[in-house]
């Protein structure tokens, strides 16, 4: 785990950089427009995972715990020890979570740690470079092992928030539905922009692209 210092951040995207994305991606996608307002938050320190949770770390939950083995874990390719653990749910992360003495993020505590307190819009700066995560300029076309991206670290140390798998986090979007975060490997560049929101329609069921890591907070704050 990483930490992340307390103090105020940047959170969300003004009117301003909104009309900018919509350049970037060709059309007026609205789905960005819940991003705005930008506004700043403050958040106590914390602990985030590094990297999003693997296949061989969720194995190991499974083989304590009994609980259900998601599509693909056993997969000769996409089961991978060293790749992100997919096709789980809300539930399912929070279960593991739980085992592990973790939480999961909330959107700003991902967001912050993701991005840091520049406003940056990738985890690494301000301009997108399609060496620096698994998104669709990659080409990759499925996940990627955790810790390949050094250049597309965050502030902080964190791997993978741009691309790879949407991640889990905690909280309420539109129309009440559960956030994700970070895009994922077939996600373009304006996907895979730290500020982007996204939900899963089967919050329950999971997907091949979608992940998670786990948060920890620290006593007496």
């Amino acid at each position: 785990m990483v930490l992340v210092p307390e103090g105020q951040f940047l959170m969300g995207i003004s009117e301003a950089e909104l009309e900018q994305i919509y350049k970037l991606d060709k059309r007026r996608t609205p789905i960005f427009a819940t991003e705005i307002p930008a506004s700043t938050i403050y958040l106590d320190a914390y602990y985030i995972d590094r990297y999003p949770v693997t296949n061989y770390q969720y194995q190991k939950f499974i083989e304590e715990t009994g609980h259900r083995e998601p599509m693909l874990l056993s997969h000769h390719t996409w089961g991978q020890p060293m790749k992100p653990v997919v096709f789980v749910g809300w539930d399912d992360a929070r279960d593991y979570a739980r085992w592990a003495g973790k939480s999961l993020p909330t959107e700003a505590q991902w967001e912050k740690a993701g991005r840091g307190k520049d406003g940056r819009w990738w985890a690494w700066g301000h301009t997108f470079m399609d060496n620096r995560c698994n998104s669709r300029e990659f080409g990759l076309g499925s996940t990627s092992e955790i810790g390949l991206f050094d250049a597309g670290m965050s502030p902080y140390g964190c791997y993978d928030m741009c691309g790879n798998v949407w991640e889990i986090c905690e909280g309420r979007w539109l129309e009440d539905y559960l956030p994700m975060r970070g895009g994922f490997f077939l996600g373009s560049a304006t996907f895979v922009l730290i500020t982007c929101r996204w939900t899963h329609e089967q919050p329950m069921g999971g997907a091949h692209w979608l992940g998670f890591r786990c948060l920890k907070v620290i006593p007496g704050q």
